[in-house]
């Protein structure tokens, strides 16, 4: 009996594992801005861990929320794919239990778990206006601590936002953007980039990184990004935004589907239901899936820029294409001083 309920125990975890592609764990950063009602509202809190830090089954596993080094009373919990929720009904909350998250058995109902957290949620983290640390911890069942970090940018409603695509937009190749970096080889860059988004910074716009990676790229991801130096100038801070899937569907989505705009236009969408009106100014991107969602947007033509592989700027409203050192010599007319008002 006892050997036929382990057999049972390892086909079910199996199952799991062949099913569930969630290898990596990884957290996409969150803006957060208090509009004129008082409240605080938020872009979602998307965090996974994956089985290569907590093996199956992960459902109701408690993460626990660190902010700026401090312990933070807010929790979420694990779904049985390893992604973070908030409940939406008030719950007690009980310790993990293997039996149930093995059979399936303890995740709510899909209307009562959320990745939004409610302004009074909001209010517990006591955020500092621009960017918090946060991390994510879960302790698994063996005791062990494991974590991952994100940011939290405390953001004014009014704040412009420039939206950059990562690979083949920062990188000079969408696949091998995709690839490079995860095996170290990290400056595949265009170079000006670096440069014209410190100078755009500069002059008070917060720029967003968005990518069709898998959110278990996250650390990755911005270790690259802000590791990017150009003659004294290094990449501006700003929200990372991933794609929330495995790495494999992920790949598919961006290399093989080629249609990563959705989950873009998803994204920004919700940033702007966050800061309220269209706080994105002007937008980077490479390939015609990411025109096409900043266009749905509505970006303005004249601000959405297109990089070939070559380095080469060209304007969605048309005009002549201009390399990074001529992008750059426009700035003070594409990009007001927000600062110097």
């Amino acid at each position: 009996m006892k050997q036929a309920l382990e057999c049972l125990v390892v086909a079910l975890t199996w199952s799991l594992a062949v099913t569930d592609s969630n290898i990596l764990t990884g957290a996409n950063d969150i803006v957060v801005c208090r509009r004129d009602d008082g409240d605080l509202y938020a872009t979602p809190f998307n965090v996974q861990f994956g089985k290569k830090d907590i093996w199956l089954p992960r459902s109701g596993h408690t993460v626990s929320l660190k902010v700026n080094g401090e312990m933070n009373p807010l929790s979420m919990t694990l779904d049985n794919r390893g992604r973070g929720y908030f409940s939406t009904t008030e719950t007690v909350q009980t310790n993990y239990r293997f039996w149930s998250a093995l059979f399936g058995v303890s995740d709510p109902l899909p209307n009562q778990m959320t990745d939004s957290a409610t302004p009074a949620q909001l209010e517990k983290l006591n955020l500092l206006p621009g960017r918090n640390g946060l991390e994510f911890q879960v302790q698994t069942g063996s005791g062990s601590i494991v974590s991952t970090s994100a940011n939290i940018f405390f953001l004014n409603c009014s704040q412009k936002i420039v939206v950059s695509d990562i690979d083949g937009t920062i990188t000079r190749s969408n696949v091998r953007g995709f690839v490079l970096p995860a095996l170290g080889l990290s400056d595949w860059k265009h170079e000006g980039v670096v440069e014209l988004y410190r100078k755009i910074s500069d002059r008070g716009y917060v720029m967003m990184y968005l990518s069709a990676r898998a959110i278990g790229q996250s650390d990755s991801t911005r270790k690259y990004i802000f590791s990017l130096r150009e003659e004294g100038y290094k990449m501006p801070p700003g929200p990372v935004f991933l794609h929330v899937d495995s790495i494999v569907n992920a790949f598919a989505t961006e290399v093989i589907e080629g249609n990563p705009d959705v989950q873009k236009i998803a994204k920004m969408t919700r940033l702007r239901g966050v800061l309220g009106g269209n706080p994105l100014y002007a937008a980077y991107g490479n390939k015609d899936t990411d025109i096409t969602a900043y266009k749905a947007l509505n970006i303005p033509e004249d601000r959405i820029f297109r990089v070939n592989p070559d380095s080469i700027i060209t304007r969605e409203s048309g005009g002549p294409p201009k390399n990074y050192t001529d992008h750059i010599k426009e700035i003070d007319s594409i990009y007001p001083d927000l600062i110097n008002l």
